[in-house]
């Protein structure tokens, strides 16, 4: 018996794995979050963020069908991400139904409480009731601010966060022996795997070997760094090194067009990764970067996620400091004497935060910190100020709760994805399509013939002088004639409308008589019928000029943009199409564009 980094007792003998064992209050527990993670995704609506505009249905979809050489960056820089994080849900949206995406994603998201809480058990096994402390801890780690807003969606995070997680369980150190290498390389093969599919958690592979590298000799630390690096290595390399070899081969840069700045891929600028955007402006922000980003949540993400148990754990971590600090002589025994579970989990959760830090400091990455984040609150607070612990995780939790943001959702509709198809007749069968600005509009690839070439245009994509004359040598190939899709604006009170006809369609409510009660209680729409003579509910005044200003704005622009390609847009020529993703409008515009002759 001893104390550990925290002046609290431990017991040999409660750290061991399996004791407590999980019981079946756990297994119900379990099995519940399971389920609500997949009600919760069919409540929140069908997934229409920015990323899957953008590039998860399109990259799972030229990776199937083999198009990496065949078009040029229609989801602009992030046309080339690794794509088999998203083959599961294009397959399941192509071939079962978006809700059943939505509900297969909600359900997978559900298991990391369940990890949380087996994490959690293994911490607090000093508890009285360590089961049920674990729950309530792992209930309060999946109010996470960045958890909430990715439930049910493609963005990444959530989904490999399960694989992290169990990479963590799989190599944490027992204190009376080390690791056993088999466990060892499954967790790698686990890392290797979250890596593959988002490079993003290479952060976390970072804090598990200096985890690893941090324990005392009993437990062969430099041993169980070369096995969990090597075993991750190689999963990596046979999940992902086929699409990095494919991109190496088509481009020259395994990582294109990141990291060009290392190998100088003829088609993209000299770039590292970073975004210089976001992160702390100087010293004082460095030092006190959680309180900022807490304070200001914009500071580390397009979309604020209110939450304050970043500012939380800052502050417990300072008071625990200034304990230690105050008995200076004991300070590196007592970090010397703490179990060698809790030297793990601070050493991984405080060496991944520095990682981020460093490279990236946007939000959403630290969704696997942020679900162990109260569990650490909790360890902190708990051995001398017992009801601060209790109220600190209640109080954090609930801020997160109440402030839930996500990063967009649209009304389930009896059809997933629909673009309205140009007059294919006219158009070349080898014709080029430039999708330009940088709007998402790579979405739509998959529901237009798949014979035509589509081609990112002034997007986010670091064009080179090459790149654009690549692209003027893919129109010239094409007859010097070919077409533009850009963005049209959307008609906010007839996406309105939209919204409440699908609404009640799915209600059964789908005759004239039925749709005409609906809309004499509903604001701002009534009743129409379509070109088949069908009702429809439809916007009482459509807002259509103000939106037709902004899309002639919009091809203008794109007219200007075009020029330094040596390409002429005809503005005259675009007529507008429709698209929804669910019951959510979201139009384009169809051009025609030529080669300037002279």
């Amino acid at each position: 018996m001893g104390t550990d980094l925290f002046g609290r007792a431990t017991d040999t003998q409660a750290t061991l794995p399996g004791a407590p064992a999980p019981g079946r209050d756990f297994a119900i527990a379990g099995a519940a979050a399971v389920l609500l993670g997949g009600i919760v995704s069919l409540l929140l609506g069908q997934d229409r963020n920015w990323d899957l505009r953008n590039y998860h249905l399109y990259n799972a979809y030229a990776w199937l069908e083999g198009r990496i050489g065949f078009d040029l960056a229609p989801a602009q820089l992030q046309s080339y991400f690794t794509p088999l994080l998203d083959v599961p849900y294009f397959l399941l949206v192509r071939h079962a139904g978006a809700e059943w995406a939505g509900l297969a994603l909600g359900a997978w998201h559900g298991l990391n409480f369940v990890l949380v809480a087996l994490v959690a058990v293994r911490l607090l096994g000093h508890e009285t009731r360590p089961q049920r402390v674990a729950l309530w801890i792992a209930l309060a780690g999946c109010t996470s601010a960045a958890f909430l807003s990715e439930l049910g969606n493609t963005m990444g995070d959530n989904t490999t966060a399960v694989f992290v997680l169990v990479a963590l369980l799989l190599c944490w150190p027992v204190h009376a022996r080390p690791v056993r290498d088999g466990w060892l390389l499954v967790a790698g093969v686990c890392l290797g795997t979250a890596v593959a599919l988002k490079l993003t958690n290479a952060i976390y592979a970072v804090g598990l070997g200096a985890a690893l590298l941090a324990q005392p000799a009993r437990h062969r630390p430099v041993r169980s760094f070369v096995l969990l690096s090597a075993s991750a290595s190689a999963a990596f390399l046979v999940v992902a090194g086929s699409w990095h070899w494919a991109l190496w081969s088509a481009f020259g840069n395994p990582l294109f067009p990141q990291f060009n700045a290392w190998f100088g891929a003829p088609l993209a600028q000299s770039i590292g990764v970073a975004d210089a955007q976001w992160g702390p402006r100087h010293l004082g922000e460095l030092l006190t970067w959680p309180l900022v980003f807490t304070i200001d949540p914009v500071r580390v993400g397009t979309s604020p996620l209110p939450q304050a148990i970043w500012a939380a754990l800052y502050v417990a971590a300072a008071a625990v400091l200034v304990r230690m600090l105050a008995g200076a002589r004991g300070a590196r025994g007592r970090w010397r004497a703490a179990s060698d579970e809790t030297r793990f989990i601070f050493v991984f959760f405080i060496v991944s935060f520095i990682a981020w830090m460093l490279v990236f400091n946007i939000h959403r990455y630290l969704v696997v910190l942020e679900l162990l984040a109260p569990l650490l609150l909790w360890c902190m607070l708990r051995p001398r100020w017992p009801r601060l612990a209790r109220w600190a995780v209640m109080l954090t939790a609930a801020v997160s709760l109440l402030g839930w943001n996500t990063w967009g959702h649209a009304p389930w509709s009896e059809r997933d994805f629909t673009v309205q198809q140009p007059d294919v007749s006219a158009v070349p069968t080898s014709a080029t399509v430039l999708l330009v600005g940088g709007e998402p509009l790579a979405w739509m690839v998959p529901f237009l013939p798949e014979q035509w070439r589509y081609v990112a245009a002034a997007s986010n994509f670091p064009e080179s002088s090459a790149y654009r004359r690549r692209v003027l040598a893919l129109m010239r190939a094409s007859g010097g004639h070919g077409f533009a899709i850009l963005p049209a604006h959307i008609d906010r009170q007839a996406a309105h409308a939209t919204r409440i006809d699908a609404t009640a369609r799915r209600l059964g409510l789908d005759s004239c008589q039925e749709l005409g009660w609906v809309a004499a209680r509903v604001k701002r729409v009534s009743v129409a019928r379509d070109a088949a003579g069908r009702c429809r509910l439809a916007a009482n005044r459509p807002g259509s000029s103000e939106s037709l200003a902004l899309d002639q704005a919009t091809a203008a622009q794109a007219v200007q943009s075009l020029r330094a390609y040596g390409l002429e847009l005809d503005a005259e020529s675009c007529r507008f199409m429709d698209a929804r993703i669910g019951a959510e409008a979201r139009p384009y515009q169809w051009c025609r564009v030529s080669v300037v002759r002279g």
